[in-house]
């Protein structure tokens, strides 16, 4: 891919009256209608600790208007009250989002423990918003498999679990330090000091393949603690970034049927971040070091693969990259790198990886409101951008190699 392009961009702002005191906290693509004539997105507001309220939108484009701001509008699709029901947290918090086009449903999944379905043609005998489950200890992380068949939850418990499209839990799976046990690595330490050669020829005739400094997998001090999920792109496999123990960062593999195929090898600096490129080869994850932030590259048994540098200063480690978030494309071609106020795109060439794009977020606040990003399901270079704590909609933009 020799360049990206910016052929289209809109900005569609929502005003208080559209969603009163209630932030923007989610954003999914929706399947085409069956017209032919929109492409729409859908937006969660809330809730907040003085608005315990959900209010789910649909942010629509009449192509028939041409393509400016005034073709987006908001469209209601429903509200309802998300008192949360842990004591621990302030308020609850929509995890994830995911639109059924099949069923015109969407699934929202809560920190709390909800799992909230929203369908917008109920049939004879459904609910229009209905809670389909929930889980006691509360929810850590979520995420729906590419075929939209598995759900799979990393629970506040410490524990995995596996859900039908029906909702019904076919496995679960306690997270435990035995798990290291797993791990297919081979240690290819120097071993002890006192049996090395330390000639003068010793530098010379190391093996370059063997790294200098092995990791410990020590923690970064700037781990926000939170679980991420990502699935491989044929769904077959599942990976789960957690915090072990309170000392490491540690990246689980299931199989599709739950059972732990591996674990990622110790990496000092590790964050939360984590993205399965759809291809299969390889997940990214963020390992932030004391000078420098890198993309890290894990295969599927958990080996280090790679690497490339952010080329960040260190006041930008320290102010508006202290947040990263990692998301692939759907045709594994772009990777996008979520900053708390812009999104870098970086392609791949001759096993090298080049910076496309910088997209500023065009807010003056920006800095206090962290943005969410989702690629289009379909369209491989298109992308909506939202600022949940501004009164601005999800940033639609068009790209072309």
């Amino acid at each position: 891919m020799r360049n990206l392009l910016n052929v289209y961009e809109t900005i569609s702002k929502i005003s208080s009256s559209e969603a009163p005191d209630l932030p923007l906290v989610a954003t999914t693509w929706c399947a085409r209608d069956s017209g032919g004539s929109y492409e729409s997105v859908l937006c969660v507001f809330g809730p907040s600790e003085d608005n315990a309220i959900i209010d789910l939108k649909r942010l629509e484009q009449d192509l028939s208007r041409g393509a400016d701001e005034s073709s987006w509008h908001l469209s209601n699709v429903a509200s309802w009250d998300a008192p949360c029901p842990s004591p621990e947290l302030a308020c609850d918090k929509v995890l994830d989002i995911h639109y059924f086009g099949d069923e015109r449903a969407a699934c929202l999944i809560l920190a709390g423990g909800d799992i909230v379905v929203v369908r917008e043609e109920p049939n004879d005998g459904q609910d229009k918003i209905e809670i389909v489950g929930s889980v006691d200890r509360g929810i850590a992380a979520a995420a729906w498999s590419p075929d939209e068949e598995v759900l799979s939850i990393s629970t506040c418990g410490e524990t995995f679990l596996l859900m039908t499209r029906d909702f019904e839990v076919f496995k679960e799976v306690a997270f435990s330090s035995a798990d290291l046990q797993s791990s297919k690595h081979v240690s290819v330490g120097w071993g002890k000091s006192e049996t090395q050669f330390k000639g003068k020829r010793a530098r010379a005739l190391r093996d370059p393949t063997v790294p200098e400094k092995v990791d410990e997998g020590k923690l970064s001090p700037f781990d926000n603690g939170k679980v991420q999920i990502s699935w491989r792109g044929d769904g077959a496999y599942v990976a789960v970034s957690s915090i072990e123990a309170l000392e490491r960062r540690l990246i689980r593999v299931f199989s599709r049927d739950g059972i732990l195929d591996g674990v990622s090898e110790p990496v000092d600096g590790l964050e939360g971040a984590l993205s399965w490129r759809p291809v299969g080869n390889l997940m990214a994850g963020i390992q932030r070091m004391k000078d420098r932030a890198e993309v890290v590259f894990f295969e599927r048994n958990g080996l280090r693969h790679g690497q490339f540098d952010l080329r960040l200063t260190p006041e930008a480690m320290e102010t508006w990259a202290l947040d990263i978030k990692l998301k692939w494309n759907v045709d594994s071609t772009v990777l996008a790198v979520h900053f708390r106020d812009r999104v870098q795109l970086w392609t791949m060439g001759n096993y090298h990886y080049y910076l496309k794009q910088e997209l500023r977020l065009p807010a003056s606040k920006a800095m206090s409101a962290v943005a969410t990003l989702s690629w289009h399901p379909e369209t491989p270079l298109r992308l909506a951008i939202s600022l949940g704590g501004m009164p601005l909609n999800p940033q639609s933009i068009y790209f072309e190699a």
